[in-house]
């Protein structure tokens, strides 16, 4: 793969998921800092080894949704909006994720994942390593 044909995220994009997000609850949109957006997307996609620090387009997502969710760049709909920018970056990249989800049980693991690295109930590597088994190349 080449580097010149990965597919990033702006800190507008994410802006615009998080619009999207709210709106669909009746919620206010808030960006309360732009700047913590660019820093957690810079942290995910910083340029070490190939492809970028982390290793792998899921485990750069893991990451993208760890820092995005840690960031609090918007008054409502951080959670959200760190899952869906990172399911966005794979499915621009050829991938995706596949999880349970039941919905006679109400369970969803991707939103339960979210919730525990924001509760800061499991660290950044666990919550990229879950990215990592749970995707699925789609090109």
């Amino acid at each position: 793969m080449n580097i010149n044909k990965i597919e990033l995220l702006t800190v507008d994009q994410v802006i615009q998921i998080n619009k999207h997000i709210v709106a669909q609850e009746r919620q206010r949109h808030t960006c309360l800092d732009k700047g913590k957006i660019d820093s957690a997307i810079s942290a995910a996609f910083y340029p070490g080894n190939y492809p970028f620090q982390y290793g792998g387009i899921a485990k750069v997502a893991g990451a993208l949704c760890y820092f995005l969710t840690k960031a609090h760049a918007f008054l409502d709909g951080n959670k959200r909006t760190a899952g869906i920018a990172a399911t966005v970056f794979m499915e621009l990249n050829h991938y995706q994720l596949f999880y349970p989800f039941n919905l006679k049980k109400d369970t969803n693991e991707f939103a339960d994942i979210i919730d525990h690295a924001a509760a800061n109930k499991i660290s950044k590597d666990q919550l990229i390593t879950w990215f990592d088994h749970h995707k699925q190349s789609h090109s």
